[in-house]
């Protein structure tokens, strides 16, 4: 198996690309389709399908991040990420060819509509992180380690709409 390099079915490079390794232009803004993109292949083959059961576009906020722009605090313009995030495109920790993990905006969705979401996530197989503004979903299941199961677990700000059972449960 090797890296996914490019953009994928429903996902152009732009929305992949680690936003912290884009190009600058002169003014010092990155420039869209520029940054690094390195998916784990079972990654990058799972999105477009969940994309294509979930009926509509999904807007993902981050997918790959390389380790630079993934600890860089916020403050200082990255993603201030967990050191062993899945949305790394080099992992030290799991036994990824890439990133593995996407957030998903769903900010202005209905209740309704974000619990229909991580259900349909986690009946294909994805974790799934219920954070206010976006769904986190990764494919740690695909790694087959006994100490990264796959759950539904709080991301950070949750305001408790639904719970992580309710989603499970379904």
């Amino acid at each position: 198996m090797q890296p996914v390099t490019t953009a994928i079915q429903f996902f152009p490079a732009h929305e992949l690309e680690c936003k912290g390794s884009r190009k600058r232009d002169a003014s010092g803004r990155g420039i869209a389709g520029t940054g690094v993109i390195k998916m784990d292949p079972r990654f990058a083959q799972a999105l477009p399908v969940l994309r294509g059961e979930w009926g509509r576009p999904l807007s993902p906020n981050s997918v790959c991040r390389t380790p630079g722009h993934n600890n860089l605090p916020v403050k200082q313009g990255g993603a201030g990420g967990h050191p062993n995030s899945l949305h790394l495109t080099e992992n030290p920790k799991w036994p990824t060819l890439g990133t593995m993990g996407a957030d998903i905006q769903w900010r202005s969705w209905s209740t309704r509509t974000k619990l229909a979401f991580a259900r349909l996530a986690w009946r294909l197989g994805w974790a799934v992180g219920l954070h206010d503004g976006f769904c986190h979903v990764d494919r740690r299941g695909d790694l087959g380690l006994p100490n990264l199961p796959r759950a539904v677990f709080l991301y950070g700000t949750w305001s408790g709409a639904f719970s992580p059972q309710d989603v499970i449960n379904a």
